[in-house]
């Protein structure tokens, strides 16, 4: 294997598979696509309604834990990310939202290329859109997406009940606004995930000048007189160095990336002397300003001749949906993390939507082992979209193969906590709706015996949870805590450049893969446009 290329992308997710096939197109690039896991060939990565499983599953993710969140009862919260090429995109809900217009104007005051108007071309030329042909969709590019249409008929129930509570239906949540409920729009084709390796890696990986490592373990960067000039490795249990003769491109996702900065020696430099690490550029913000989304699920428990995942998972009827799943790609086992969709404002003096349910026809109660036990119910899981609170990624040590300290800080901000209380006692209503509550039991969570603002407060501290959605970490803009300036280049830093949901100034209202795609062909265009 040559170990000198033009390129050096570390890291094979939702933004370095679109960098990866745009540097790649021009046959005189040489270029290397460095991944930390290995192929994506696990069947159950393509099978939609697996998701879940891979989150514990340490070959092909990252299996972090938060520390511990002091809002939340001092519980560690699980913060899994893929790893594997397709990145997160090959373990996610394949939920696929733009979040609003006015998230992206916002960032760097609208200017430089990052407003909404200069980033829907991208968004547009990215996707394949198989039900939406308009001024805000594309419908020939290499990323699938599709409307779910396999809901089952809890579901339908769950959308009646919002028309019913005065909310609006809403066929697009990526069009001209957010607000409302609907069908999620998703990364699914054919039964089967559609990640970000499948849009565009698997269609180029025979390209004569593209090298995919897998199994690749990144341990630093390598920097010589204030130039990237390396990467060193950890490859078949031995360490090698590949170097590039022009752009290294960081794509390690919100975690990862600051970590390797910081290993690096770009950081804080106090932070890193802690390390014995040396310093070679001191960047403060390296690894601050982290945001998430938190969640909160609501359960009601329906009357069983309602279709729910339960009907689905009876030992004969789990054997019917399998045996259609393998042999048709139909049923059960094509759902997504989520079918149906709510947008809304958690309180009148909000200018705009603030709050996302993701609802599930389906709901059961955790053991202590881990698995659940389905009952007939449905789950509405909601989440503020544009928390204040905001944490931050360290590094525990000086040996690369140890996980990052990740502290999102969750519920930080008074705020917040308000916030979400507000939306879930709206999402309550909603499920206490027509034609729910003629067909409910009773609820199964927060329980009807959580009434005052105190114990909701107490519910959300107990059993809140990541939606997996980490942005901010090595962030764009022009102040002290900046890492990259607009063209995603590390400050101080020759020939180095971030490209991946770390860069994103702040959190999007709403799922953020797509978002992370887009970056990744925004990258891509400002290298190809400097050399």
């Amino acid at each position: 294997m040559d170990f000198n290329f033009k390129y050096v992308i570390i890291g094979g997710g939702s933004a370095g598979s679109v960098i990866a096939n745009r540097l790649s197109e021009n046959p005189n690039h040489s270029v290397c696509l460095i991944e930390a896991g290995p192929r994506d060939s696990l069947p159950q990565i393509k099978m939609p309604l697996a998701a879940s499983s891979l989150f514990k599953n340490k070959k092909y993710g990252w299996c972090d834990e938060s520390v511990p969140q002091s809002k939340l009862l001092n519980r560690t919260i699980n913060s899994p990310r893929g790893k594997t090429l397709g990145g997160s995109s090959s373990i996610n809900g394949m939920v696929y939202i733009r979040g609003q217009q006015k998230d992206y104007n916002a960032w760097l005051d609208g200017k430089f290329g990052w407003d909404y108007h200069s980033l829907l071309p991208y968004f547009i030329s990215l996707e394949n859109n198989q039900d939406l042909a308009d001024q805000y969709h594309g419908n020939f590019g290499p990323l699938w997406v599709e409307t779910f249409k396999g809901s089952l008929p809890a579901s339908n129930l769950f959308m009646q009940a919002c028309a019913n509570y005065g909310l609006p239906h809403n066929q697009d949540f990526n069009g001209e606004n957010q607000e409302g409920y609907g069908l999620y729009q998703t990364n699914i084709k054919n039964g089967q995930r559609f990640s970000a390796a499948d849009a565009f890696l698997r269609p180029i990986h025979e390209r004569p000048n593209l090298t995919i490592l897998t199994n690749a373990h990144v341990n630093k960067l390598i920097i010589h007189k204030g130039t990237a000039v390396g990467v060193e490795i950890t490859h078949k249990k031995t360490n090698q160095v590949i170097t590039s003769n022009k752009d290294i491109i960081l794509s390690a996702g919100a975690f990862n990336s600051p970590k390797i900065l910081m290993l690096s020696g770009i950081g804080n430099y106090e932070e890193l002397e802690k390390h014995s690490i040396t310093g070679v550029r001191d960047l403060p913000g390296v690894g601050k300003n982290l945001k998430d989304h938190l969640t909160v699920n609501l359960s009601v428990l329906l009357k069983d001749h309602h279709q729910t995942f339960k009907e689905k998972m009876s030992f004969f009827s789990t054997l019917k949906e399998l045996s259609m799943y393998l042999f048709s790609k139909k049923g059960l086992y094509t759902y997504p993390a989520a079918d149906v969709g709510v947008f809304f404002k958690s309180s009148s003096d909000k200018e705009r939507p603030d709050a996302q349910v993701h609802f599930a026809p389906g709901a059961g109660k955790y053991h202590k082992n881990g698995k659940m036990s389905p009952e007939s119910g449905i789950t509405a899981s909601v989440t503020i979209l544009r928390p204040k609170s905001s944490g931050s990624v360290a590094i525990a040590s000086a040996n690369p193969k140890d996980a990052p300290l990740i502290d999102p800080n969750y519920l930080n901000a008074d705020e917040d906590l308000l916030d979400l209380r507000n939306a879930v006692k709206i999402t309550r209503e909603i499920l206490s709706s027509s034609p729910i509550k003629e067909e409910m039991i009773r609820e199964i969570l927060p329980g009807e015996d959580i009434q005052t603002d105190s114990a909701l407060d107490q519910f959300i501290q107990q059993t809140g949870l990541s939606v997996y959605h980490p942005v901010g970490t090595c962030k764009m803009g022009f102040d002290e805590m900046s890492v990259v300036d607009n063209y995603l280049k590390v400050w101080g830093i020759n020939n180095l450049r971030v490209a991946d949901l770390s860069i994103a100034p702040d959190i999007i209202s709403g799922n953020t893969n797509a978002l992370g795609n887009v970056i990744g062909a925004k990258c891509a265009d400002a290298i190809l446009k400097a050399n």
